[in-house]
């Protein structure tokens, strides 16, 4: 064998990789792009690549390979054995890669087989760097999902394979569990990790004065049987998801439609739905089941997250800022849907390869291009699965019926003769005619629309103004403003046309800047009448016009603003046509709507009077009569020239199109979502999309500057699963992501099962197993019980039998007391009736894992400290106790209400706004003008309506999740404010009073008034010294005061 001289350790491996390229002369060779091309691209190419390359040697191209380096060839085709790479990457101590670990026995077979076979490489494939070389493959999280053994720890404490796991490394650190914690620790404990509400006095005496020895087992079952657990397990997956009702950005428009997806979501959490289909619907339910209408709703979690209002909808397609949006929207995807299901910050390779974990860029914008077809948008779902499946079949038919009249009718039109073309001639100049008349004719109405209406004022000294969108900087010769003689006020032209006023442009949406082009607004202006009202134009390009009145016109009894039209023209044309328009305030009624300032056919100095415009409308009738009568005749023509069986076909396809609209026009109308799809409702600006729009390479994230499309795609660094979905970039949109879906969820995935136990975990104990929950990379925490997270994530994709035995609870001994009755059924939370749902052996549900959890001994351990121990493990990262939390912000303020009597148990529909709205060019959430007494403030707080530049101020300074952003966690902050808001807040004041109430309505003693009160909140009697200082600060503050104290208490605001 020829001997090589290597001159540096780079060289070392560029030598022994040279070798010419054969065609493939074996069946059964490797795929080159699914086995050996990702081998060169994570170890070799970081080296071997660019214009200088290590060795002389470019593993990028067949090309580049097959010209060799500084020391000749490297491989032999057909000839392992006498092949350099081969000897040097074997061995017990192998030579290359001379960074990183060896390559594995099952990289070095694939090459020699690849070699074997000929060595054959596509010759347009060209390899890129992953720049995984440094990163490790072998990095925890990564590897197969595989079951420990359960430790053979002994302790009298171990109830279940989840404290042996706990016990163990309890041992190694010299530490030992805590006590168990009494039942009523534990029944407060629970009924708040499951429902997120305090229990009732009844349900903690119940518990209490249960001698049976599976009390506490049945508690957990009842408590997840029961639609509260939803409720609260939803609002968590919200947090994760940042699930929000706004846009976001400058333009925070409402959505109104997003709530379904809440409802979704709650749905599966209390139906125990499988966690892989879970996922499988939230990516490609309308794909994957298109059966059921509830598969649609669930991609409603493509379009949780923020979105760009201006650059999607008043952006320029084509431009570069459109495109740079798109990208941004699309990473959101990427990152929601990455972080969510695979705890992984894949959006950090959009610049570059990651720097940390084994995820290359060009693997970022693969999984860029499995969203290249998403909008987000109002997409329509029938709310009863019969409705759904009586349409879906509808529009298969007519679906096929189209395809085959579009047939029939190309065979139509090859039809010619003398007549047919005369009546193509007289169809035409119909048609001509037709698009002559008035708009307001063309658009069949029986008058013109009146323009636009401000809201109605008492005096008139009140400032208005509306404004015209032209979607970028524009030149404008004049602006017009088109006085409205509305239908409704036919004898008073100029109606509404302000006395004083200015004209404003800008380019900026608040007009914080601004040129005045006119000003009328120190003297009153005399009422133009019919005559339009005509500006010049400002010198530079503008965005914006505004009109101002600052003196509104007098109707009899009352102030408006109004005008017909407004225009901006350029070259005679008026490019204010349809454009986007908003107001200080508005009525939309009638033929009074924004959007009528700009429709071009509102004036009726333009249309003439009345009698005119019908004139116009009885023309219009006379030439659509006219033009059907000349259709009819065509076809008979046509038809005469067919032969019969097509002639039949022709009549019966046409007859079924008819039948088949019919019976859409029949149904229910269907609800609408907001959602991601490439297909939904087409309403305001939004329009479907059409095919996957290109997702280009784009070298340190520059969208100034694409490389090659790529296909979709995800990564190569888990074992045993292909990154390759095998979708060219022409592939259909639903099938892109329907690949991920499947992906993601595929068996040999091994981070879908950690995450979500990890996340479970977190929410029960505080922490989760992994402390950065989003991030199992190298730059995240690494797990504290390593073997218990994979026995938990092996228990959730494949249950055992018998794991869920457990040693019974011991009986508590019986503690009856009197008080304030409140029926399971009142709450909702089933009763005595429900049963223990047991073992169960269904794949990946969530309600198991649950019941796995909370039965386990360290669950149930007692929160109170121990200095020695504190001392070794201060952040209780071995679980030596349990860990005390303080109430998330919605879970406070359901408390409030539990406690309270006002909550309303309503469970889902239109999310509660609990602020005033007002629709404006960036709409106005005011917080301080909502009535905390209004029936929208009594439901649980999942329901409430979430805005995302202008959050709930009370809610905000208790650490609620910030719905722009993922929130894996929430921070858990201790402030001022929060003692502030929690004594002063409106609604606390107003729900102590309430309390109070309830309080008083229950007994006129006032000791049994402030034991009514402890059961209530705390779920105990209180102390003699506690009901004593009670009474007398009730005496003296009165017992609403007394109500806040409670609400403010430590016992009240943090569960052990």
């Amino acid at each position: 064998m020829t001997k090589f001289t290597f001159p540096t350790t780079f060289q070392a491996l560029a030598l022994v990789l040279m070798a010419p390229v054969a065609i493939v002369r074996a069946a059964d060779a490797p795929p080159f792009c699914d086995k050996v091309a990702p081998i060169f691209e994570r170890h070799c190419v970081v080296c071997h690549q660019g214009d200088k390359p290590k060795g002389g040697l470019s593993l990028t191209t067949a090309a580049s390979l097959k010209n060799g380096g500084e020391s000749g060839q490297a491989i032999v085709p057909d000839k392992p054995d006498d092949s350099l790479l081969v000897e040097k990457i074997s061995g017990d101590r192998p030579a290359m890669p001379k960074k990183g670990k060896p390559l594995s026995k099952e990289d070095v077979a694939a090459i020699r087989q690849w070699i074997a076979a000929g060595a054959e490489w596509p010759q347009d494939l060209v390899l890129r760097d992953k720049g995984l070389a440094g990163a490790d493959d072998n990095w925890w999280s990564l590897q197969a999902l595989k079951r420990p053994a359960v430790p053979g720890v002994k302790s009298e404490w171990i109830r279940t394979p989840i404290d042996a796991f706990v016990m163990a490394r309890l041992n190694e650190k010299q530490l030992a569990p805590s006590p168990a914690a009494d039942r009523r620790t534990l029944i407060r404990r629970l009924t708040f990790d499951l429902h997120g509400l305090p229990p009732t006095p009844d349900e903690v005496d119940s518990f209490i004065a249960d001698r049976l020895p599976d009390a506490y087992e049945n508690l957990v079952d009842r408590l997840l049987a029961s639609p509260r657990y939803g409720e609260r397990w939803g609002r968590h997956w919200l947090d994760v998801v940042h699930f929000g009702e706004s846009h976001g950005y400058d333009k925070d428009k409402p959505r109104p439609n997003a709530w379904p997806y809440r409802d979704y979501v709650i749905t599966a959490f209390n139906s125990d739905k499988p966690y892989d289909r879970f996922i499988r619907e939230q990516l490609a339910g309308d794909v994957l089941f298109p059966d059921d209408p509830q598969a649609t709703v669930a991609t409603g979690f493509i379009s949780a997250g923020p979105w760009d209002f201006v650059g999607h909808v008043e952006l320029r397609e084509g431009t570069l800022d459109k495109k740079i949006t798109r990208s941004n929207d699309r990473d959101d995807m990427v990152a929601t849907a990455m972080s969510t299901f695979q705890s992984l910050t894949v959006h950090c390779a959009r610049c570059h390869n990651h720097k940390f974990d084994p995820i290359s860029q060009e693997e970022y914008y693969r999984l860029q291009a499995v969203f290249a077809g998403v909008d987000r948008a109002d997409r329509p779902f029938d709310v009863d699965p019969v409705v759904h499946t009586a349409r879906q079949k509808l529009l298969h038919e007519r679906e096929i019926a189209s395809a085959r009249h579009q047939e029939l009718a190309a065979v139509a039109a090859k039809v010619t003769t003398p007549e047919i073309e005369k009546i193509d001639a007289e169809l035409k100049e119909l048609a001509r005619q037709l698009a002559s008349l008035p708009k307001a004719a063309q658009a069949g109405d029986s008058s013109p629309t009146n323009g636009y209406h401000s809201g109605i004022e008492a005096t008139p000294d009140v400032e208005k103004w509306v404004q015209v969108d032209l979607a970028e900087p524009r030149a404008i010769e004049e602006i017009i403003l088109v006085p409205a003689r509305p239908t409704d006020f036919p004898d008073t032209p100029g109606f509404g046309f302000p006395q004083r006023f200015r004209v404003d442009v800008s380019n900026d949406p608040k007009f914080a800047e601004r040129q005045t082009i006119v000003d009328h607004t120190a003297a009153d202006f005399t009422n133009p009448g019919d005559k339009p009202f005509t500006a010049p134009g400002p010198k530079d390009k503008v965005r914006y016009i505004r009109v101002t009145a600052t003196r509104l016109w007098k109707r009899a009894n009352d102030f408006v603003f109004a005008l017909a039209e407004l225009q901006a023209v350029s070259v005679k044309k008026n490019l204010a046509l349809g454009a986007a328009v908003t107001a200080h305030d508005s009525i939309e009624a009638g033929r009074w709507s924004t959007k009528n300032l700009v429709d071009d056919y509102s004036s009726r100095a333009r249309l003439g009077d009345i009698e005119s415009l019908k004139q116009s409308l009885a023309k219009r009738q006379s030439l659509e009569d006219e033009t059907k009568r000349r259709t009819a005749r065509r076809q008979a023509a046509v038809d005469e020239r067919l032969d019969e069986a097509t002639r039949t076909e022709r009549h019966a396809v046409n007859k079924r199109i008819s039948e088949i609209d019919q019976g859409l026009a029949r149904l229910p109308a269907p609800g609408l979502v907001y959602a991601g799809a490439s297909r939904f409702a087409a309403q305001g600006s939004f329009a479907p999309a059409g095919p996957p729009r290109p997702v280009h390479f784009l070298h340190r994230g520059n969208d100034k500057t694409p490389g090659d499309e790529v296909a979709p795609g995800a990564l190569s660094s888990l074992a045993g699963l292909s990154p390759d979905f095998g979708l060219g970039v022409s592939s259909d949109e639903g099938a892109r992501r329907a690949a991920l879906a499947k992906w993601i969820t595929d068996p040999h995935n091994p981070l879908t099962a950690r995450s979500i136990v990890n996340r479970v975990w977190q929410y029960h104990f505080g922490r989760g197993i992994v402390d950065t929950p989003n991030d199992f990379g190298h730059q995240g925490s690494l797990p504290t019980h390593s073997e218990l997270l994979d026995w938990l994530a092996a228990e959730l994709v494949e249950p055992t039998e018998g794991v869920l035995a457990s040693r019974a609870t011991p009986p508590g001994p019986p503690l009856l007391r009197g008080g304030e009755k409140t029926q399971d059924k009142e709450r909702g939370r089933g009763g005595d009736k429900e049963k223990n749902k047991g073992e169960t052996s269904v794949p990946w549900s969530l309600k198991r894992l649950h019941r796995l959890i909370l039965r386990s001994a360290v669950y149930r351990q007692a929160s109170r400290d121990n200095p020695q121990f504190a001392a070794a493990d201060a952040g209780n990262q071995y679980l030596w106790r349990m860990n005390r939390q303080r109430l998330e912000a919605e879970a406070l303020r359901d408390a409030v209400l539990a406690v309270s009597g006002k909550l309303d148990l309503k469970a889902g529909g239109p999310s509660d706004q609990q602020f005033f709205f007002k629709d404006d060019h960036s709409p106005i959430y005011d917080y301080e003008r909502f009535d905390v007494d209004s029936p929208a403030s009594f439901r649980r707080s999942v329901y409430r309506f979430i805005v995302r530049s202008v959050p709930d101020p009370f809610m905000e300074c208790l650490d609620c999740a910030d719905p722009s952003l993922l929130t894996p966690r929430r921070n858990t902050t201790l402030t001022a404010l929060q003692a502030l808001s929690l004594l002063n807040n409106p609604f606390m004041v107003r729900q102590a009073e309430h309390f109070a109430a309830r309080l008083e309505g229950a007994s006129p003693d006032r000791r049994d008034q402030i034991s009514l009160a402890y059961r209530l909140a705390f779920g105990r009697e209180p102390t003699d010294d506690e009901r004593r200082l009670l009474t007398e600060y009730a005496a003296q503050n009165g017992l609403a005061n007394l109500c806040r104290v409670i609400f403010n208490s430590n016992e009240f605001l943090f569960v052990d």
